[in-house]
């Protein structure tokens, strides 16, 4: 009858084990209040209420990176849904998700910053200002709430910036020249 009941007991540790290691494994589709579900931008902007909460981080505030006086959060969508970068975790849970607004870069580019709960903290554009022609000179502008502003959130995306995969996707290497005194950080109410 021991034995019986040690057999038991180890059938139904076995099986409560493989239970919690299917779980922990399962992967799911990309949800905003996870970020760690999600694989890169694309997946994070089809995600339910990412639209909805860029929309809300952004206000109505226009801008002209890619496209001349758009909002800025279309403007961020319009590169989410075409070429992503793979998600970078970053320390104090959190996540970088990039991506481009085209097949090819040269150097236009969208990064979102969201904590572990998918609340955004910061938002970067890499592009060449383009109000009535695009300028010769890439620019980095960084979005981030007056009330939460995080040096770290900022070094993320300054970093992201200046790395060195985007600076090799500028085909004219004379359009970084400088760039340190052409990124700004915009406070958004």
């Amino acid at each position: 009858m021991r034995k019986l009941f040690k057999l038991a007991c180890l059938v139904a540790l076995a099986w409560g084990a493989s239970f919690t290691v299917a779980a922990a494994t399962a992967s799911g589709p990309c949800r905003l209040i996870d970020p760690s579900t999600c694989s890169d931008a694309k997946e994070l902007a089809r995600a339910n209420g990412f639209t909805q909460a860029l929309s809300h981080f952004t206000g109505d505030v226009k801008a002209s990176y890619f496209s001349t006086n758009r909002t800025v959060s279309a403007q961020a969508l319009s590169a989410f849904g075409n070429t992503a970068d793979h998600v970078v975790v970053l320390g104090d849970n959190r996540y970088l998700f990039a991506a481009c607004p085209s097949r090819e870069c040269d150097g236009s580019a969208v990064a979102i910053v969201v904590n572990e709960y998918g609340q955004i903290e910061g938002l970067g554009f890499s592009s060449f200002h383009c109000e009535t022609g695009c300028e010769d000179y890439r620019h980095v502008d960084i979005y981030m709430r007056k009330d939460s502003q995080d040096d770290t959130v900022v070094a993320a995306l300054k970093t992201w910036a200046t790395s060195d995969k985007l600076r090799q996707a500028v085909t004219r290497r004379d359009a970084d020249e400088g760039i340190d005194k052409r990124m700004d950080v915009h406070l958004l109410p």
